[in-house]
């Protein structure tokens, strides 16, 4: 590993609760390179506008949209707002697409097909070069991947893939390499929701917020993240729970303190004490990703920003390395 992982937060809060560019530089005060703006036009300010104003009035080194849906947005359009945002900010902005998760369901969408996606990730790329083969955002435009099959197509379309498979280290490595397997200079970042509590007994009403979300990806692929039918069937009761139209709220996901719910907050949340996050930050990162977006869809992220970032940035620089870091 040439560098330890950078550091991104996710600013995924809703309308007027926090001014972004206030936010974004608070985050890169507290040593995170830069932030990602939130697409959930109906839940969150636009990530677009957003972007702009924290690339012209903040000092962070890369900022835009993560996670920008291309289930609601043409890839045309994706495209020529990243240009737009590069030929202002050349070399800070910094963009992860997906197929859509809140934005799809809030507006009655069906999920793009995988085959659907990967085109539409493919004409993104396409817009993205210039008449030479240049790429206009090197390195800096990843697609958000949770499932196998969607992570290697990932890979193949974009040579970027934001990781959002959960914390578990056995799934995090299968992921990392599965996503390197065809293209072994691909950009691997890992997506985590992660917050500093003082007593594990707090991890429970903590983590409640996304634990439905986090329970339907496991739901999607349980193959890929070890689920036996006892374990899926928790899981499921879990996914159920939640509300999409409320998705990033704290009551998004209802009645979360029981088995299954344990299970997903232990596979796929980071919950715990600052000296539990820095542990498993360190095992994380010593799997060679090149950086960590910090989910902020947990209410208390904000207020407990110092803590996190504290340990999270001990984690980073103290990455325990494993023969499948590069």
């Amino acid at each position: 590993m040439n560098r330890p992982p950078r550091l991104l937060l996710n600013l995924a809060r809703p309308w007027g609760e926090a001014d972004p560019t206030t936010l974004a530089e608070r985050a890169v005060g507290l040593g995170f390179h830069g932030v990602g703006l939130a697409d959930s036009s109906r839940l969150m300010p636009d990530c677009w506008v957003e972007s702009e104003r924290v690339l012209a009035g903040t000092s962070a080194a890369l900022a835009g949209p993560v996670v920008a849906s291309l289930g609601v947005r043409h890839p045309a359009t994706v495209a020529g707002a990243l240009r737009t945002l590069e030929d202002h900010h050349p070399g800070r902005v910094f963009a992860v697409v997906g197929r859509g998760e809140s934005s799809v369901h809030n507006e009655g969408l069906p999920v793009p097909s995988l085959r659907s996606h990967t085109d539409h990730l493919r004409t993104l790329r396409d817009r993205l070069l210039d008449g030479d083969g240049t790429h206009r955002l090197p390195g800096r435009l990843l697609g958000a991947a949770s499932g196998p099959r969607t992570i290697t197509a990932t890979a193949d379309a974009l040579g970027g893939v934001l990781l959002d498979v959960g914390t578990e280290l056995g799934t995090v490595r299968r992921a990392v390499a599965l996503a390197r397997a065809d293209h072994p200079d691909t950009q691997v970042w890992l997506f985590v929701r992660a917050l500093v509590v003082n007593d594990p007994r707090d991890a429970a009403p903590a983590a409640a917020p996304l634990l439905g979300s986090c329970a339907a990806r496991m739901v999607a692929a349980p193959a890929w993240f070890g689920l036996d039918e006892e374990q899926l069937s928790l899981a499921r009761q879990v996914a159920v729970r939640h509300d999409y139209l409320q998705h990033g709220v704290a009551h998004a996901t209802t009645d979360v303190d029981d088995e299954g719910a344990r299970l997903v907050r232990d596979r796929f949340l980071l919950v715990a004490p600052d000296g539990e996050v820095t542990r498993r930050t360190s095992s994380l990162a010593g799997l060679g990703i090149d950086g960590v977006v910090v989910a902020g869809g947990l209410p208390a992220v904000v207020p407990g920003l110092p803590a996190l970032a504290a340990a999270l940035r001990a984690g980073v620089a103290h990455a325990v390395p494993t023969e499948e870091s590069r």
